[in-house]
C-alpha cells in the first residue's frame, strides 16, 4: 500500500479500514471481557455457533477424531514365550550355592602406553613386567 505509486487507495480509504478494525478489536474485547473463566479454559464461546473447531462454517470436530481411525493398524499383543525345558528348569529351581562365594579374580592390569622414543628408565619396564608375570599366575596362565 505505501509502496504502490499507481495505488487507488487514498488515505480516507485507509482510515475508514482502521476504524472499522478498531470497532471490530472493540466488540471482541467486549465480548472476551463478558465470558467466564471456565469458557475461556474449555474455549467455548457463550453463542454455541462459534468454537475452535468451526473454520468457514465448517466443523473441524468430527473429522480430526475420524483422521487416524481409516489407517491405524492395531500391534499385536506380545506373548510370553514358554519354556518347556524341564532340565532348566529344575536346575534354576534346585541351584544351591551362593554367588558370592566365587572368588573374585584379580583385575587386569592396566598398563601405560610405552613407546621406544620416549626414553622411559629400564626400572619401568622391570616393573610393568613383574606386574604381568603377578596377574597371569594369579590366573593360572601357563
Amino acid at each position: 500500500v505505501f509502496a504502490a505509486k499507481d495505488s487507488t487507495i487514498s488515505a480516507e480509504d485507509i482510515d475508514t479500514i482502521l476504524e472499522k478494525a478498531e470497532v471490530k478489536t472493540a466488540q471482541l474485547n467486549e465480548k472476551m471481557g463478558k465470558m467466564e473463566e471456565n469458557n475461556l479454559r474449555n474455549m467455548t464461546f457463550e453463542d454455541s455457533k462459534f468454537t475452535v473447531y468451526q473454520f468457514e462454517g465448517e466443523n473441524y470436530k468430527g473429522k480430526q477424531v475420524d483422521g487416524m481411525g481409516h489407517f491405524w493398524i492395531e500391534p499385536p499383543k506380545r506373548e510370553r514365550k514358554a519354556n518347556y525345558q524341564v532340565d532348566l528348569y529344575y536346575k534354576e529351581a534346585m541351584r544351591t550355592g551362593n554367588p558370592s562365594e566365587k572368588q573374585s579374580k584379580a583385575p587386569r592390569p592396566k598398563l601405560p602406553q610405552v613407546y621406544d622414543f620416549q626414553f622411559y628408565p629400564r626400572r619401568l619396564f622391570e616393573l610393568l613386567d613383574k606386574e604381568i608375570y603377578h596377574y597371569r599366575k594369579t590366573i593360572g596362565y601357563v
